[in-house]
């Protein structure tokens, strides 16, 4: 990524607003100090590269989504190429590892805190764009999963993967927390907090069920809508994931 003083106004714009959001939350943080942190001369810039500040909002998500599907397509195609993965953790991996940040438009450390605001202040925003995006290569690793962990009932295995999900957004942006800050801190620099990161998400997957869930799962199956295909199914996870 180019110096911030060599980007374009639009792109300024961007990475200011994300850094804030990261920082501060979506909801505390104001289009006049957006414009103010990117050193925009016109004080309607936002406005007029990006409408509103929901706008913008919606920008920055869809950039970060189209990069983590690059990200995991690239994983997953490594994957396949060496006759697919043979454990959860292989997927896991994926999912975690890639994509790499670095690689990102705006590399910055605010990308899982940023989504962590979103997710916890304008869900309803979160779940409108995920209902129009096709994610292709984020539900093939979740079959695998699925695939892979097959003795687990398909109920728990649902909620597991919602637990999943939230897990790994709060627990990188923990450790984009400690990126920010430029310090070194022996707890993130003693141990590679990815491998940590993808061994504890795995266990979450692969935990043992107990008799109750074992129980439960029989005496209830998880209800799927018929006929509909996989759009019905994902329509049916984010309205466990993300209610309305």
């Amino acid at each position: 990524m180019a110096e911030f003083d060599d980007l374009t106004t639009r792109n300024r714009i961007k990475v200011s607003a994300r850094r804030l959001f990261a920082e501060r939350g979506v909801e505390a943080v104001t289009v006049r100090e957006i414009v103010a942190a990117s050193g925009a001369k016109n004080g309607g810039s936002l406005n007029y590269y990006f409408k509103s500040k929901e706008g913008l909002i919606l920008e920055l998500l869809a950039e970060i989504f189209r990069e983590s599907s690059d990200g995991w397509l690239i994983g997953l195609s490594q994957l396949e190429k060496n006759g697919g993965p043979t454990c959860v953790r292989d997927v896991v991996e994926v999912l975690v590892r890639w994509p790499d940040t670095s690689t990102f438009s705006d590399p910055s450390p605010t990308a899982s805190r940023f989504l962590s605001s979103l997710l916890f202040t304008r869900r309803h925003m979160v779940r409108e764009f995920l209902e129009k995006m096709n994610f292709s290569v984020f539900a093939r690793l979740l079959e695998y999963i699925q695939h892979l962990h097959s003795d687990i009932p398909s109920a728990v295995t649902q909620q597991r993967l919602i637990y999943f999900a939230w897990y790994l957004i709060s627990a990188k942006s923990a450790f984009e927390s400690y990126q920010a800050t430029g310090r070194r801190n022996a707890i993130w620099t003693d141990f590679d907090p990815m491998e940590n990161l993808i061994d504890t998400a795995t266990a979450l997957i692969e935990a043992p069920c107990s008799v109750v869930e074992k129980k439960s799962s029989a005496s209830s199956r998880l209800k799927v809508v018929r006929g509909r295909g996989k759009h019905a199914v994902m329509l049916q996870a984010l309205d466990a994931a993300l209610p309305r």
